[in-house]
């Protein structure tokens, strides 16, 4: 039952992103400039150095740029979730270790480029390796951190448990 569960959370996760890839340019820009509303109003508590560089640059280029770093860590941010949920999914199958890595960052890079590969076709949307590339170093964010929580917290933990609870015959 457990298996299943995360296998269509995993499927879910796949069809968040293909979602979000069939949303226009423009959409995903309004999306973009409410997280920019909030950030902000952020910025409106800041004072001395950090605002005087910060209005070094002209106002429209501002948020551009703040614009285009939101959407690019929106991309990473999914794909290191997946990473994650796919590296759950392996796990629950009993699937581990270093060829596992190899799987698992195959998988989000197959599915970075095919979410690309889509966009061509999505009016206001463009493709491009760059987001590609951006899609994996998220992937890779997130086999990493999903790695290192388990091998450090969580495999500890069984180890010691099972260390208490053995019992020599």
């Amino acid at each position: 039952m457990k298996k299943a569960i995360i296998l269509i959370i995993c499927l879910l996760w796949f069809g968040f992103i293909f979602y979000n890839s069939t949303k226009s340019g423009d959409v995903s820009n309004v999306k973009s400039y409410n997280i920019l509303n909030k950030i902000r109003a952020q910025y409106n508590q800041l004072e001395g150095e950090e605002k005087r560089h910060y209005n070094s640059l002209p106002k429209n280029a501002r948020e551009e740029k703040l614009n285009l770093i939101i959407r690019k860590n929106a991309h990473a941010f999914e794909y290191c979730v997946l990473a994650i949920i796919i590296s759950f999914v392996l796990f629950q199958f009993n699937l581990r270790g270093r060829g596992t890595i190899i799987y698992i960052m195959f998988i989000c890079l197959f599915y970075a480029v095919l979410d690309e590969f889509h966009q061509i076709y999505v009016p206001g949307r463009t493709s491009s390796v760059r987001d590609v590339l951006i899609d994996f170093t998220g992937a890779v964010i997130g086999i990493t951190l999903y790695y290192f929580v388990y091998y450090k917290f969580i495999n500890k933990k069984r180890y010691e448990d099972e260390k208490v609870n053995y019992i020599p015959q």
